[in-house]
């Protein structure tokens, strides 16, 4: 029987300790209005949603009205955008926690008026997301209180002061003879408290009390007026005083009046230029009223609108034209919203912060108490569309070949005006179409887009509606039409529809809300979910559609998640045709405003439903980087280039969703001898090869920005929707001056010229006869007008193809502009590894000199794979290698090796323990072996010095005649790279086996694996653990993850071992990962990383002593845990389990037991002797999991059950 170390420990289905009380501390304790305070947040207490994220926000706000209120004033923040608004930062040297500071006191940082009491700071911890949420079951704690909402409200001391507890708001409506309720309260005792009423003659007193805490008073209305409200107090001998003005409109009934005809929602703009017409479609709201610049931000009988059905309308008048308006809609006299139609928003949170030459002459707008307001404006001048906008026509929609672009991460700017000029860029690559990420009003400014508030307004923060309509206009006059991306599965918490029927109680839309589900319908939880069955959003959608069409001329939609368009969860996941009835329907109204519209569905459905929505003359996203990443990172018995050419989907190796090909590339490229697919050279030519085998093929196609360039950061980096580094101008990555870096833009660009040239529609009338799978992959179209043959080898070494030409005779290398006579079309053509060929019976071309290049290694290492210890012979092939601008060294008299150890493989050029002296010194010259071959024997750790307690991972070289006049390198003119293997473990954890509890420490060998690390100044571990208990590594199990990727600070930072190169970090799982009482670490998923996030330590793919490296590279540590088994009772069984009343027992010999019951902590709940036959009694046990110890006089057997 195998040794039980530890089995208390592995048990689940515990409660977590909620650390109910420290989840919040606020410093210093007992502040108050006009304190700095620092707020702290513990994200392991409470329910832990928190834990590990790189970002939290607090969304905040104070509470103004009365001591335990829960009203959020003055809020800042915007959900669900990492927008920096609420930014909280780590506390030094903690894993999770975070705090954020309020200065010079509260009440400035909030900006409240000295006449509003503070009593309470609300917030809400959030991730960067808005998807998870910090907290703690709700209740009274020492700092405060939690809501029903989970919403977090943090006491303050406010002094002595008086609250108004009547009337809250600032106005009111009201009935004549209607009672106002004055009502104030004393925060103690008071000698004197008296209530003043202003009706226009100056103060009176209307009540008096001369002890107790509360006074009110009852006034009578009987106007329209504006009542100045004053109550004083003496309380412990000091005088106090607060007033407000409080408006009173005598309410008149709804005059019921049909709109005139022509009469649009949201804005009607006159003949007249001084009158606009409003119109707000409110279902079951009793009364609106207009409030705005016109009004002088008053309730005025005047502009109460008129009612017709459900919407309410009004006709503003006295309008100076030319000059912009804000308005809202004050709705039922305690409801302020934004226009859900305004054409532009005064956002008094962000518009702060768009700079002037983005969008001149912002209003401005700081009403936060009031929220986000509207704007109209009278007397505008029209954009003047060019002439030639007239004779546009959009290209063939399945001859598109799209280009995605975020315009904050395509230009610092960040503005329309600045894109309008970068469209010849995007016309040489030949592009015919691009896809605009987001662009109506979304919550924040920095923000991919998703969050959507407002669909009529153009976003701001990229520039004004007629920059946008001219950049179109520009796209147009260059032949590429312009797709909108847009969001109507979902809308977020500033959107008015989601607002004017909203349960605050439980922050959900209520069950009456006319556009959005009160639940989220299907698994995922993007803010507020639109019931696409209702009516009123088929109208909606029709609306928003129609508008980007009808006043921007954008010429498509790309729909994000069109599959979350349904209302039946069941439904969700299958074949749904009240889905596709909806997407039917919505098509056809586009398609009746305008027929040749593009319709692009993000659906990710089944393919019957697909199928059907293709079928009726939509188009559907089709991701393949599951097809391309693989072979393209040299795994090419995965993934399939099979139906790329289907024009029914938008085919794309990675999007704005993905991690980009070419960081995969860099992460995960696989190598052989000196072909290194994670060397930049050599990336460039893959993605150059993935780009021809997805462009070349018919249909609709989408290239994600950049990635003509190479682009290679890392998809979190910044977070996942942050804002990335960009490829040009001051600062930048200065991608687009890399020369290597433009032949990928060439590679592009003729091989999108050669699409052009023979057509795509050609190309989907050809017979084909492509290969799809394997390291040597080729498409084949032959056609009366044309026959090509593109063939190329995904493989990492020297590989063979027959791509079976389809005639005899001369064909046309598009790339080299050179040609060959075809003999025999069978016949077998030799690759290099990444190495391809566009040929054609066609003169296409000239050629495009050095955009491409093969790799061909003049390097050859002899035993292949080696390790430091063992001899090798290194043979170098002078016909094969780069010149670097010189003779090159065939026919050279002499030749020497220039070598050293590389550490870092993205810098070949540094050298350490170097040989060579440039001289003709006979130090590293070679043997010539004739027809300019040479060789060298050298044990590399004795040739380098390299110490035994040291490793390399690469060798790198360079050749030289004896005079340094001519030379030979790698690839592009590179210095040659070779791997040297190593057979110490490059990451160790003591202990091997242990509990959560138990301290370990892992030791990171950053001399080992590729040394990517090697002499690295700092080191972090990214890490997890896996909570589940799998024999092989659980390759999707990083949970309860610790680190902030790409940034030097926070958790995981390592301590170099002084002397070595190793090193180490220790801790104890259960705090380090904050593991619940009843989880248990069996693997720890870790990556090994530089300050920055852009170098990663590693290994080659598969087994290591103590784990497993992944095919992407992660580490995954085994936890060898002596498991709860017992080899000699293999068939011993305890049954039923679950059981209710009785367990009893199989195979086991003795007739008399000695049972012990444990609970999941380990602690013992009783012993009993029993005979096997009776079973054991377990009615009196709690329900939950336990652990069984059994003693059958020879042998002690463990095993759990549980209880129901």
């Amino acid at each position: 029987m195998k040794q039980i170390i530890y089995f208390f420990w592995l048990l689940i289905l515990v409660l977590p300790n909620m650390g109910l009380c420290q989840i919040i501390t606020i410093d210093p304790i007992g502040a108050g209005d006009n304190d700095p305070v620092t707020i702290i947040f513990d994200a392991s207490q409470g329910n832990k949603e928190l834990i590990g994220e790189n970002k939290i926000y607090m969304h905040h706000g104070v509470v103004t009205d009365r001591p335990d209120g829960t009203d959020w004033k003055y809020v800042k923040g915007n959900w669900g955008a990492d927008d920096g608004i609420g930014l909280m930062t780590r506390v030094d040297g903690q894993h999770n926690k975070w705090k954020i500071s309020f200065t010079p006191n509260i009440r400035t940082y909030f900006n409240v008026p000295v006449s509003d009491n503070i009593y309470r700071i609300s917030c809400v911890f959030r991730s960067a997301d808005g998807n998870k949420k910090g907290t703690i079951p709700p209740g009274d704690y020492g700092w405060g209180t939690v809501t029903s909402n989970f919403d977090i409200y943090i006491n303050l001391d406010a002094g002595d002061y008086i609250q108004f507890n009547q009337p809250f708001n600032d106005f009111g409506i009201y009935n004549p003879n209607e009672k106002l309720t004055i009502q104030a309260t004393a925060s103690s005792n008071v000698s004197e408290m008296k209530i003043w009423l202003d009706q226009g003659n100056g103060f009176e007193t209307k009540a008096i009390i001369n002890s107790g805490k509360n006074i009110s008073y009852e006034y009578s209305i009987t106007q329209t007026e504006e009542l100045g409200i004053k109550i004083t107090a003496k309380i412990n001998g000091v005088d106090l005083q607060t007033e407000k003005s409080f408006d009173i409109l005598l309410k008149k009934p709804n005059i019921d009046e049909p709109r005139p005809t022509g009469t649009l929602q949201g804005v009607t703009y006159m003949p007249d230029e001084s009158s606009v017409r409003l119109c707000l479609l409110a279902p079951q709201k009793d009364y609106v009223y207009a409030v705005g610049d016109f009004s002088e931000w008053k309730v005025k009988e005047e502009f109460q609108m008129k009612k017709d059905g459900e919407f309410f309308w009004i006709d503003i008048h006295n309008l100076t034209p030319g000059k912009p308006y804000l308005y809202q809609f004050w709705i039922n006299g305690e409801l302020k919203i934004a226009d859900p139609y305004a054409h532009q928003i005064a956002d008094p949170w962000n518009d702060k912060w768009i700079e002037p030459e983005i969008f001149p002459n912002l209003p401005d707008y700081r009403k936060e108490e009031n929220g986000i307001a509207s704007v109209l404006q009278t007397g505008q001048i029209p954009y003047s569309w060019s002439a030639s906008e007239n004779e546009w026509k959009k290209p063939n929609v399945d001859h598109l070949v799209i280009y995605e672009l975020h315009i904050r991460d395509f230009l610092k700017s960040h503005s329309y005006k600045d894109l309008t000029d970068t469209l010849s860029y995007l016309k040489r690559l030949g592009i015919n179409a691009i896809e605009l990420m987001p662009i109506n009003e979304f919550e924040g400014n920095d923000s991919w887009g998703y969050n959507p508030s407002f669909y009529f307004a153009v976003d701001k923060y990229y520039g004004t509606k007629n920059d946008l309509k001219k950049f179109i206009d520009i796209a147009h006059q260059q032949g590429m039409a312009v797709i909108l991306d847009i969001v109507l599965n979902h809308s977020f918490g500033q959107s008015p529809m989601v607002q004017m029927y909203f349960d605050k109680s439980a922050n959900k839309p209520t069950g009456n809300n006319p556009w959005f589900y009160r639940e989220y319908v299907g698994p995922y939880d993007w803010g507020y979910d639109f019931n696409h069955d209702s009516q009123y959003t088929k109208n909606f959608v029709d609306d928003v559609n129609r508008f980007w069409i009808n006043e921007f001329h954008f010429d498509g939609f790309r729909f994000d998640f069109t599959k979350g368009f349904t209302s039946s969860e069941y439904l969700f996941e299958g074949y749904n045709p009240s889905r596709i009835a909806l997407l039917k329907r919505m098509a056809d109204k586009i398609w009746g405003n305008q027929p040749d519209v593009y319709v692009i569905l993000e659906h990710w459905g089944w393919g019957n439903e697909e199928k059907e929505l293709s079928d009726y003359g939509m188009k559907l996203w089709s991701g393949r980087g599951h097809d391309f990443v693989p072979p393209s990172t040299g795994k090419p018995e995965q993934g399939s280039f099979a139906n790329m050419f289907a024009d029914s989907h938008v085919a794309f190796f990675n999007s704005h969703d993905e991690r980009r090909i070419a960081e995969h590339c860099l992460k995960d490229g696989k190598s052989e001898q000196a072909y290194n697919i994670k060397t930049p050279a050599i990336m460039y030519e893959r993605v150059k090869m993935a780009a021809v085998f997805t462009y070349l093929q018919p249909g609709p196609k989408m290239i994600w920005q950049f990635d003509e360039l190479g682009y290679d950061i890392d998809i979190n980096f910044n977070g996942r929707t942050g804002r990335k580094p960009y490829v040009w101008g001051e600062g930048s990555l200065k991608y687009y001056d890399d020369p290597l870096r433009q032949y990928i833009y060439e590679t592009y660009k003729v091989v999108l010229k050669l699409r052009e040239t023979i057509t795509p529609e050609k190309l989907l009338n050809a017979i084909k006869d492509h290969k799809d799978t394997g390291k040597t992959r080729k498409l084949s179209y032959s056609h009366a007008d044309f026959k090509l043959l593109v063939f190329g080898n995904f493989g990492t070494s020297d590989e063979s193809i027959s791509p079976k030409f389809t005639k005899t005779g001369k064909w046309y290398n598009y790339i080299t502009g050179d040609s060959i006579i075809v003999e025999n079309v069978n016949q077998t053509i030799n690759l290099k590894p990444g190495e391809w060929h566009i040929y054609s019976t066609t003169k296409y071309s000239d050629g495009f000199p050095d955009i491409v290049e093969t790799f061909d290694n003049p390097v050859t290492i002899s035993p292949y794979p080696f390790t430091p210890d063992q001899e090798i012979t290194i043979t170098f092939d002078a016909k094969k290698a780069s010149k670097k601008g010189s003779a090159g060294l065939i026919n050279a008299n002499k030749v020497y090796i220039h070598s050293g150890i590389v550490d870092d493989i993205r810098k070949p050029n540094e050298f350490t323990n170097t040989i060579g002296n440039l001289l003709d010194d006979g130090v590293g010259q070679m043997v010539n072996k004739g027809n300019d071959v040479w060789e060298i024997k050298i044990k590399p750790r004795n040739y380098y010095s390299i110490p035994t307690t040291e490793n390399v991972s690469h060798l790198g070289m360079y050749f030289r005649n004896e005079d340094n006049t001519r030379f030979g390198y790698g690839f592009r003119n590179s210095i040659i790279v070779t791997n040297v293997i190593s057979t110490d473990p490059i990451v160790t954890i003591t202990p091997s086996a242990f509990s959560a509890t138990t301290p370990i420490k892992i030791t990171y060998h950053a001399d080992r694996g590729n040394r990517e690390l090697f002499n690295a100044p700092v080191i972090y571990m990214h890490s997890g653990v896996s909570k589940s208990e799998n024999q092989t590594p659980p390759i999707s199990g990083w949970q309860n993850v610790i680190g902030v990727w790409g940034q030097d600070t926070g958790p995981g930072k390592m301590t170099k071992v002084q002397g070595t190169n190793q090193w180490e970090i220790s801790f104890t799982s259960a705090d380090y990962y904050n593991l619940k009482d009843d989880e248990f670490p069996y693997w720890i998923t870790a990556v090994f990383r530089s300050a920055d996030g852009n170098i990663k330590g590693t290994g080659p793919e598969g087994p290591m002593p103590n784990g497993y490296i992944s095919e992407n590279l992660d580490y995954y540590i085994k936890n060898n845990y002596v498991e709860m088994v017992d080899t000699s009772s293999a068939t011993f069984v305890i049954y039923p389990n679950p059981a209710e009343n009785r367990l009893f027992f199989k195979n086991i010999s003795s007739e008399n037991l000695i049972l012990y019951i444990y609970d999941v902590k380990g602690i013992k709940i009783s012993t009993r002797k029993i005979l096997t036959s009776e079973g054991l009694d377990v009615s009196y046990l709690p329900t939950g999991m336990y652990i069984l110890q059994i003693n059958d006089g020879s042998n002690q057997l463990f095993t759990k059950f549980v209880k129901n």
